[in-house]
């Protein structure tokens, strides 16, 4: 939340986010869900930005247009604090995209893609 200006003083706003591993590359809050997903399809498109080595956050929650737009913008890693919905989830299993929901902490539900993801061992 570190990011979230707009949220930490007025709420009832969308954050997301473009990652290459654990760095933030671009951050953009909207009072829209489907806004905060489309500044960043933009900026990715202006900046010459390949999607194939990303990671998408969003606040929101992980529907099929939410995962249709990830995947058109050649993501192959879709991430939110929220949950997902049967129709997001059938999308990413149908696209191939990685579904992470309830991300929070180090606390994480993997709905799709497991075998993308490299587990750290935690250490003592």
């Amino acid at each position: 939340r570190s990011h979230n200006e707009v949220y930490k003083k007025a709420g009832a706003v969308h954050g997301c986010a473009l990652c290459t591993g654990s760095q933030i590359d671009f951050f953009v809050e909207d009072v829209g869900r489907h806004n905060a997903v489309d500044s960043i399809a933009g900026y990715m498109w202006l900046n010459n930005i390949s999607g194939d080595d990303k990671i998408f956050y969003t606040t929101g929650r992980l529907t099929s247009e939410m995962v249709i737009k990830v995947s058109q913008m050649g993501i192959p890693v879709l991430l939110s604090r929220s949950g997902a919905t049967q129709m997001g989830l059938d999308m990413a299993k149908q696209s191939g995209v990685t579904l992470i929901s309830r991300a929070r902490g180090k606390h994480f539900m993997v709905l799709n893609g497991a075998e993308n993801i490299q587990f750290e061992e935690e250490v003592s």
